[in-house]
């Protein structure tokens, strides 16, 4: 097929007379097309002047419209009266309208992907670069370029009006934007992981990174959201016993036990309740280790573009591999890592959830974690939306060694939109499981 090929006029000119038909779908045909994935010329031209009729309160008709573009001096260019007439002819309808937008913008996607090539091409065969920097110009621009095929990325004035009039409507219809932690506490100062949005929870070894990530998990779960969770630390089998142990309510020390020894029979009787209601979970779980953010984004996509997605789980950055980028020093690579991690957020406008380490800086000082705790790169809190440090409460046993008490202090570091401040939790180690804290009486 000719590039000149990759285009549906039926599509397009679908989308002009749905709109005809109920100009009130003008704000929401915005949020899934921009003019430029219009391939014709005039199809574009119309679009953009009944989106200036919509943000102006005028009526979008078949008089008006012509009225219009003659004014602004392109009626004659985009095919005159008769091509008015037309649109109004359409065997279009508005109900339709989600289709014939879908298919402009895949034909728009085909478009940029044959520049992507080309520009692959012309990489590729500049010999004056080296194999390393070609992969990570295209790695980089291919990234970028998924960014703007999702979601544009970059935005008029009158599609921004638009992008706010409809996240406004969302809300009014009642439609949860984002992903609930499911811990009051947190969703008080932070609201909702919204999509795009790179959250980052940050922690030394042993202090409950991973648990905190799957009681978001499964609290997101329980309210129907689809997860997908990279693990690249623990394997299928240890996450499935901590998933199962938070739904069940039984000890994960006992599912080691042979035959499930260790459980009572009514513990059986739970841990069967909380394998099948795992089993009825939106969550899909990636155990692949050294994946590069690419390796990541393509699976994302995939499992977005085969039944939906609403939060991806990184755990850990550390173990997320820099690909080629692993020449540079580490700094540099942690670098790469969120940026890709920030992009694929916004690419597929969802928020990826991330776990990071702290240096030891606290640890030696006997304070509390803080923003320049964050190991390896200063470009994680510049790149995240939200951070949350956690630190466990902890004492020195009698023979000078730690003891990690049963609650927690989680930091909001750092919320762009909402607002810092610390947070008390309980955790059960038994059930890796982090709840809003509860003071006892006599404390």
């Amino acid at each position: 097929m000719k590039e000149t090929e990759l285009y549906s006029a039926e599509a397009e000119q679908g989308i002009l007379g749905a709109i005809l038909i109920k100009p009130s779908i003008v704000p929401h045909v915005s949020g899934l097309v921009s003019p430029g994935d219009f391939y014709k010329q005039a199809h574009k031209v119309t679009f953009q002047i009944m989106q200036e009729m919509a943000l102006q309160g005028e009526s979008i008709d078949l008089v008006n419209l012509a009225e219009r573009l003659r004014r602004a001096g392109v009626l004659e260019k985009v095919g005159g009266v008769n091509y008015v007439t037309n649109l109004g002819h359409v065997e279009a309808t508005a109900a339709g309208v989600d289709g014939y937008c879908q298919a402009v913008k895949d034909y728009s996607k085909r478009r940029q992907i044959v520049e992507w090539a080309r520009q692959a091409m012309g990489a590729a065969c500049d010999m004056g670069k080296s194999v390393g920097e070609v992969e990570n110009s295209m790695q980089d621009a291919f990234m970028k370029g998924v960014q703007l095929s999702e979601r544009k990325g970059l935005y008029d004035a009158k599609a921004l009006v638009f992008a706010l009039q409809d996240d406004i409507d969302r809300r009014a219809r009642g439609e949860h934007i984002g992903v609930e932690t499911g811990i009051r506490g947190i969703d008080a100062h932070i609201g909702r992981m919204e999509p795009g949005n790179l959250v980052i929870v940050a922690g030394r070894p042993s202090h409950g990174k991973s648990a905190l990530a799957c009681t978001i998990a499964m609290n997101a779960t329980k309210a129907g959201k689809k997860i997908l969770w990279f693990t690249l630390e623990m394997n299928a089998v240890e996450t499935a016993r901590r998933i199962v142990s938070f739904l069940s309510g039984v000890d994960n020390k006992k599912f080691k036990s042979p035959n499930l020894q260790a459980m009572t029979e009514e513990e059986r009787g739970m841990y069967i309740q909380g394998c099948e209601e795992l089993a009825h979970r939106g969550l899909l779980l990636s155990e692949i280790t050294d994946q590069t953010p690419i390796d990541l984004w393509r699976t994302a996509q995939g499992v977005k573009a085969a039944g939906g997605l609403d939060l991806v789980i990184v755990d850990y950055i550390g173990l997320v591999s820099a690909g080629s980028k692993k020449k540079e020093n580490r700094n540099q690579e942690v670098s790469y890592i969120t940026r890709m991690l920030k992009n694929m957020a916004q690419a597929l406008q969802v928020p990826v959830l991330a776990l990071s380490q702290l240096n030891r800086a606290n640890d030696k000082e006997g304070r509390l974690p803080r923003l320049s705790d964050l190991r390896d790169s200063g470009s994680i809190e510049q790149d995240a939306n939200i951070v949350m440090l956690i630190q466990r409460d902890s004492h020195f046993a009698e023979d000078g060694t730690i003891v990690y008490d049963n609650t927690a202090v989680l930091d909001i570091a750092k919320v762009r939109d909402g607002e810092t401040g610390a947070v008390k939790l309980d955790f059960t180690p038994e059930l890796s499981v982090f709840v809003d804290h509860v003071e006892k009486a006599g404390r």
